[in-house]
């Protein structure tokens, strides 16, 4: 990868996904393939990526390939899996074509379990784990708004190819201008922002509210971190080294987040979308009945989100 401008593939070309795809095309050019269908997929090849970002300012760039099918790519040196996770099964189907035993394989997705379910479905691949900090979402016009003079994705492995390949992948990124972190041990972070989106994610979604009215209110303060406490449990129960302050630091900065915030979860029900409850409420219940965790609460507000997406067409 350091010898010769790597072959680098985006899947899924949304809010994160479009993100990086516009640093990677603006530094690698050609080399950039993006996997997109339909009305998004038309309008890349029609128009290219346009970025309205606090971080790299105001750009549209033209991919050389925007393609349906992985397949016609050939195999790459770098692949990059957006999706969303309820289409994570799929994705690997399509990828599995262009990944080679030398391929390193990043998923950019929310989740715990990302990872896991990648390396069986590319077992000759480098998967590699991530979590990314970013406020960036897509338009209706396919356009990408990020927000904030940050984007920093750490990531690692848990053996020692694994962690090589991520020394390798941050240099391709960081020369995109992409924040990328190498770190130590990549699941603690991960699970660090999971711990967090089970409360911030649930507790909006679920009644339908902002940062600033859980904030307001004794009882809505305590479920946040009564979901956080359960899901950091669950996280210590699958052999995950969690810091002994993480809750403490993620209140504080419940404390610190602007009253009018909202999350994705919240954002997707109230147009009517279960969006990714599974990942953020449903997974944590199956994980704490699988280690033996008790999680009421976790359960209940499970039940709660399933309720109020039953009422969704």
């Amino acid at each position: 990868m350091e010898l010769r401008t790597p072959s680098i593939t985006v899947m899924g070309v949304g809010g994160v996904g479009g993100l990086l795809a516009g640093a990677l095309v603006r530094r690698y050019g050609d080399a950039v393939s993006l996997v997109a269908r339909g009305r998004r997929g038309e309008h890349l090849r029609a128009h290219g990526l346009t970025l309205h970002s606090d971080l790299y300012g105001e750009l549209t760039v033209r991919p050389a390939r925007v393609v349906e099918d992985p397949a016609e790519l050939g195999v790459q040196d770098v692949v990059l899996v957006c999706v969303k996770n309820d289409g994570l099964a799929r994705a690997a189907e399509q990828v599995a074509p262009i990944v080679g035993p030398d391929t390193v394989v990043l998923p950019v997705m929310n989740g715990v379990r990302v990872g896991e379910q990648l390396r069986a479905a590319l077992p000759g691949a480098q998967v590699l784990e991530s979590v990314i900090y970013t406020v960036s979402s897509a338009g209706e016009d396919f356009s990408i708004t990020q927000k904030g003079k940050f984007t920093t994705i750490y990531t690692g492995g848990t053996d020692a190819v694994q962690k090589a390949a991520a020394e390798r992948l941050c240099g391709v990124l960081k020369a995109a201008d992409i924040d990328c972190r190498h770190a130590g041990d990549v699941m603690a972070a991960v699970w660090s922002k999971y711990v967090l989106n089970c409360a911030y994610n649930v507790v909006t979604a679920r009644w339908g509210i902002n940062i600033g009215q859980i904030k307001a209110s004794e009882s809505l303060t305590a479920d946040y971190l009564g979901l956080m406490t359960e899901a950091f449990q669950v996280g210590r129960a699958r052999g995950v080294a969690l810091p002994d302050d993480l809750l403490d630091k993620h209140m504080k900065r419940l404390a610190n987040t602007t009253d009018d915030s909202t999350s994705s979860l919240s954002r997707d029900f109230d147009a009517g979308r279960a969006g990714e409850m599974e990942v953020f409420s449903g997974e944590v219940v199956r994980m704490a009945a699988q280690a033996g965790v008790p999680a009421p609460l976790s359960n209940a507000y499970y039940e709660g989100l399933k309720q109020r997406a039953a009422a969704f067409g």
